[in-house]
């Protein structure tokens, strides 16, 4: 019978493979478990035995060691650590189990596999507090695998063990701390009771109140803007860029005691941060420094924390913020009970409101309170619907509305604080919103027109209709 060339080549081929393959079963050691591996227990410590440990890896040599009332380590002075890290390494050195032990070569002669104990990953000596003790190496990866060879006081057999069970003992000193960058008094509940965003120029800064505020559209809010007109803050806005500023941690530590050559080259110098967030809560204030951006993460400096963190870019909620994206957009909605009096001013339209011990009176006779609070719905509904770029004109308003408030300013003759909102025509069917004198927002013009016609037919008894 004749033998095709392809089939010679092909039947080559298999042969050449099989004989590799049992070549690299002699030489390497197995990464599967033989007939004979099985649960082991190298170790059964109660984790409170431990006393201390000195650890030798690719990151140098430190050491570990428990008092009885905490975790101390040289390296890490001046920072803040994580006790459930140092209770996980205290556990790796007291309580170990791998799979094994692996099967040795049974002739003498054969060449003794290479489990990488001449120059080990990890090496930990760890101190017990009766006064024993415990030497664990680790060796090589196994190929293809997360597992990696190990022993333990020097004994000849060796077992294989998954990186989860040694991962500390690999690791290097920064994987000890406090990955949280939120006060440390922080439970994640307890609101922020301040919060100050700096990016370039720019600043925006947040209170807390001290009680939950309703407007007269009847919304919520726990936070106002500081500054010359102080804005409540939209409860959804605070949500999004700052409901997380309790819980905010970091992914991981990049360097520890950074020098201030370090600091500039990660963006994070005094006089160069992308942008600086400041908030307290409890009465601690933390104040991190966001720098470079890099891929998926901000470089991230917690002031007096020298140490250099990753933030993933997806903890960054407050990248945006400013006043605008922050502020309520009912922008003339005080609390009825902080005004005595409400001034309207338009196109053949003037009407007065005044509050009296027994209600409000409209131009001088009593309006029921179902009509007047149905009325100040509608003033209320007011929202900023855009921000404007180009000046106002200097043009007569077409409505002006004057809140006059309980509070007075003068000391001789009384004189109480006003808010004064004029309605310029800014556009195609806008007009500018100017508060005080300063137009920053518009609005669609059919408000001002729902306004004027409602006052030019206003009944008592009447119930407005609130939309426009």
């Amino acid at each position: 019978m004749k033998i095709s060339k392809q089939f010679l080549t092909a039947l080559l081929v298999f042969l050449s493979l099989g004989c590799f393959a049992l070549l690299l079963s002699v030489f390497l050691p197995s990464a599967h478990p033989s007939s004979k591996e099985g649960s082991v227990t190298l170790s059964d410590r109660a984790q409170n035995a431990f006393s201390s440990v000195e650890i030798e890896n690719a990151s140098g040599n430190y050491t570990i060691t428990y008092d009885g009332e905490g975790y101390h380590c040289d390296q890490l002075k001046g920072l803040p650590l994580s006790t459930d890290a140092f209770d996980e390494l205290a556990q790796e050195c007291t309580s170990l189990t791998a799979w094994g032990p692996l099967e040795q070569p049974k002739d003498p002669d054969s060449p003794a596999p290479d489990y990488g104990f001449d120059l080990p990953l990890a090496r930990a000596e760890a101190v017990y507090s009766d006064g024993g003790g415990i030497l664990i190496e680790v060796g090589s990866q196994i190929a293809g695998t997360d597992q990696y060879y190990i022993r333990v006081n020097g004994s000849q057999s060796v077992y294989r063990i998954d990186r989860a069970s040694i991962r500390y003992l690999l690791a290097e000193p920064s994987v000890y701390l406090d990955l949280s960058l939120a006060p440390s008094r922080s439970d994640g509940t307890v609101l922020p009771s301040s919060i100050k965003l700096t990016t370039g120029e720019e600043s925006i800064e947040l209170e807390r109140l001290r009680t939950t505020q309703t407007d007269g559209a009847g919304f919520s809010y726990n936070y106002r803007l500081v500054g010359p007109r102080p804005y409540y803050v939209d409860p959804d806005a605070f949500k999004t860029y700052f409901g997380d500023l309790n819980t905010l941690k970091a992914t991981d530590v990049v360097t520890l005691y950074p020098t201030e050559v370090e600091l500039r080259e990660y963006g994070l110098s005094a006089e160069q941060p992308r942008s600086v967030l400041s908030f307290t809560v409890l009465g601690e204030q933390v104040t991190l420094r966001i720098g470079d951006f890099s891929g998926s993460f901000y470089y991230v400096y917690r002031e007096g924390v020298p140490a250099v963190y990753r933030l993933s870019a997806l903890a960054v909620t407050w990248e945006g913020a400013d006043e605008y994206a922050l502020m309520t957009r009912y922008l003339m909605a005080p609390d009825p009970d902080t005004l005595r009096e409400i001034r309207v001013e338009g196109t053949g339209v003037s009407a007065q409101f005044v509050k009296t011990s027994t209600g409000w009176n409209w131009n001088g006779d009593p309006l029921s309170g179902e009509t007047f609070d149905s009325f100040y719905r509608l003033l209320c509904s007011l929202q900023a619907e855009y921000e404007i770029e180009d000046p106002v004109q200097n043009i007569l308003p077409e409505m002006t509305v004057t809140f006059v408030y309980d509070e007075p300013t003068g000391e001789e003759e009384p004189e109480y604080r006003t808010d004064v909102i004029r309605f310029v025509p800014y556009g195609i069917k806008r007009h500018a919103i100017e508060i005080n004198g300063e137009a920053r927002y518009a609005v669609r013009s059919t408000y001002v027109s729902a306004i004027l016609s409602a006052l030019s037919g206003l009944w008592d008894g009447q119930v407005l209709n609130l939309s426009w």
